[in-house]
């Protein structure tokens, strides 16, 4: 088993991390059910630009008809991207990459647990979240109040990584 799968479900968690932080502070700005909004809007705009990029390059979704149609994903992304771009009004623009993190994590999922496994991939990218996690709450990323590091928390982010090892090389 190559390391690029584990690499990937890491990164994958920091990027969950920071999703989580900018979704928090768009939910303080706007409402948990608008910061959501914003985020589905997101990921359904970028699934839809993947899938008609594969189309595009002669591979078609495997779809019912007429989900596995160029117009059809066309319709759906501009819907989708049209619908962020009024939600995001009076925000940040970068708020609209809480999506994108949203379709980093389902692809990975769906590429990366049947060559490793659910229960090494999951550890892996919480390993990945908990770390973000504790960085950018450090920083009081995107407004949030920070949360200092302390050893205990250190400690626990040593022992989950640990627990990624013995997941990885139990017998």
């Amino acid at each position: 088993m190559t390391w690029i799968p584990l690499f990937v479900a890491f990164v994958v968690g920091l990027g969950a991390a920071t999703q989580f932080a900018m979704i928090g502070s768009l939910a303080r700005e706007r409402g948990a059910p608008e910061a959501t909004f914003i985020s589905l809007m997101g990921t359904v705009g970028g699934i839809a630009t993947l899938l008609a990029v594969r189309l595009l390059r002669g591979s078609p979704p495997v779809l019912p008809t007429p989900l596995d149609r160029l117009a059809t994903i066309a319709v759906i992304g501009i819907c989708a991207v049209t619908l962020l771009v009024i939600a995001l009004r009076g925000t940040q623009p970068y708020f609209a990459f809480t999506g994108v993190f949203a379709v980093a994590f389902l692809i990975s999922t769906a590429l990366i647990v049947p060559r490793i496994g659910i229960g090494l991939f999951f550890i892996t990218n919480a390993a990945g979240t908990l770390v973000g996690s504790v960085l950018l709450d450090q920083i009081g990323a995107f407004g949030a109040q920070p949360v200092p590091t302390t050893p205990m928390k250190l400690l626990g982010l040593g022992v989950v990584l640990v627990g990624v090892g013995l997941v990885r090389f139990a017998k």
